[in-house]
């Protein structure tokens, strides 16, 4: 086949792709709704009234059964509230609400006003060989939203957004708190469980007007959720500690090879070391304090996403290798 014409295919597929995903992605914030209220709903239903009993002559069951009851409302709000922002809060753009600009676009002043606010720290700002606007360090090109987000990571189709610089923080405490709330839910509905399937030893006894069926695909899907997802929640703190993205880290593979056989090291610019990395992704320590990470309230990051601190080692190691991250395609 003619390279041409299969250029041409892959295009329209990679474009068909893009569309669908774009498309299905309020379906794809429905399915999880409802399989994540259907686990919540079978939990206190089922599995709480069973794990922590109410017993009248004992007032420590009582305490434990109103720890019980708000310990598991806050996971829910706090599952609930970063999901809510991780899907509301946009990623953002070069430009606040900007899209690809068209031709008549292009002397816009909010553009000319970026160009200008970025060769303060660049001496030769980049452009997006996409939706051509100014492109700031750590910006990458969405194919699906059509336009450059800050500190791009990936587009997900679960909250049929992009994972950028001001929800990142969200899209991963929403994680967090899922994954919590999926091993809690495994580790105090086992016996439900088993009895749900029939393999207890009081198998006959279900006195929950609840469906079995609804409890075992419950435990199931909350043990299947919490496996897989804790997977990529621990790929995301790596990235975090390491003051990566997930596109990032791709391109400092690269880079790390190729620095390899020329002999010499790569050194990640935005690399502050694991503690301040932590600290900068989650703004706290000097903005916000700690405990805000357990609080379901806004917490937007530090700056603007369009300048980021470097490590002191970074502008040595430019000199001698001649590359810098931002040196791939949009």
């Amino acid at each position: 086949m003619d390279p041409d014409i299969k250029r041409k295919l892959f295009v329209a597929a990679e474009r068909a792709a893009n569309t669908l995903i774009r498309t299905v992605g309020p379906l794809f914030i429905a399915l999880a709704v409802m399989l994540i209220g259907m686990a919540v709903f079978v939990y206190f239903t089922v599995v709480f009234p069973q794990f922590y009993t109410w017993d009248e002559d004992y007032i420590w069951t009582k305490f434990w059964y109103y720890v019980g009851l708000v310990f598991s409302i806050y996971i829910v709000v706090c599952i609930a509230f970063h999901y809510y922002m991780a899907v509301r809060t946009k990623p953002g753009g070069v430009l606040t609400g900007s899209t690809a600009p068209t031709s008549s676009e292009a002397e816009d002043p909010s553009i000319q006003d970026l160009f200008l606010e970025l060769e303060e720290y660049q001496e030769f700002p980049k452009t997006c060989k996409k939706c051509h606007l100014p492109k700031p360090e750590r910006a990458h090109h969405c194919s699906i939203c059509k336009r450059c987000v800050l500190r791009f990571d990936h587009h997900c189709p679960w909250i049929s957004n992009c994972v950028g610089y001001f929800n990142h923080r969200y899209f991963v405490l929403f994680m967090s708190y899922l994954v919590f709330g999926c091993f809690y839910f495994v580790a105090v509905g086992w016996q439900p469980f088993l009895r749900s399937v029939d393999l207890a030893d009081d198998y006959d006894e279900w006195e929950v007007w609840v469906p079995k069926p609804y409890m075992a695909l419950s435990y199931l899907l909350a043990f299947a959720i919490g496996i897989a997802l804790g997977g990529m929640c621990s790929w995301h703190y790596y990235l975090i500690i390491t003051a990566q993205t997930t596109v990032e880290f791709y391109n400092n593979q690269y880079a790390k090879k190729s620095a390899k056989q020329k002999g010499e090291v790569f050194i990640n610019p935005y690399n502050l070391g694991a503690l301040n990395n932590l600290r900068e992704f989650f703004n706290v320590g000097r903005n916000h304090p700690v405990y805000t990470i357990f609080l379901p309230i806004p917490v937007p990051p530090a700056g603007n996403g369009k300048f980021w601190e470097k490590n002191v080692n970074h502008y040595s190691a430019v000199n001698r290798t001649g590359y810098s991250e931002d040196d791939d395609s949009s």
